[in-house]
Order: C-alpha cells, then structure tokens, then sequence
C-alpha cells in the first residue's frame, strides 16, 4: 500500500512540474451531502463538478491523493469527442 503522499514515479514532466497537493485529514465525523463520490480520478472528479454545477452537495472521498491511480499515468489526457 502506498502513503497518501508517495508521488508518482520516474522522471517526467507531470511529475517534476505538478503543484504541491495539499492534504487533508481522514474524514472522522460524519458529514451530510446530497451525494458522495468515492474517487477522485477523471470520472469521479467530472461527476462530482457536474453534480456541484448543477446545486447538489457534494462529498468526494479519495484514499489517497487525486488522479492516483489510471487517471494520474496517462498524463492526464483525455479526449473530449
């Protein structure tokens, strides 16, 4: 299992040149929303802002930081068509 923090590895730009991510507590308390996202890769990040846009509360829960995992090795490309 890999720490929150453990940034991707090898020597690419996504990796040399992304902004510090800032981390935030382990959720301990219980919280209300309209609705909960579990993951924060491009499809639970796109479902969470178009939930957000159109007025729902949303959680989005992620075990370790955005875009860890398949969405965070692909250079965060995707095609809009």
């Amino acid at each position: 299992m890999f720490h929150p923090t453990t940034q991707l590895t090898g020597n690419n730009y996504y990796a040399t040149t992304a902004p510090v991510v800032q981390l935030f507590p382990a959720l301990d308390c219980d919280i209300e929303a309209d609705v909960c996202v579990v993951g924060g890769g491009l499809s639970g990040l796109s479902a969470a802002l178009e939930l957000a846009q159109r007025g729902f509360s949303v959680a989005l829960l992620e075990s370790r930081k955005i875009a860890w995992a398949a969405s965070g090795r692909n250079g965060y490309w995707l095609s809009g068509q």
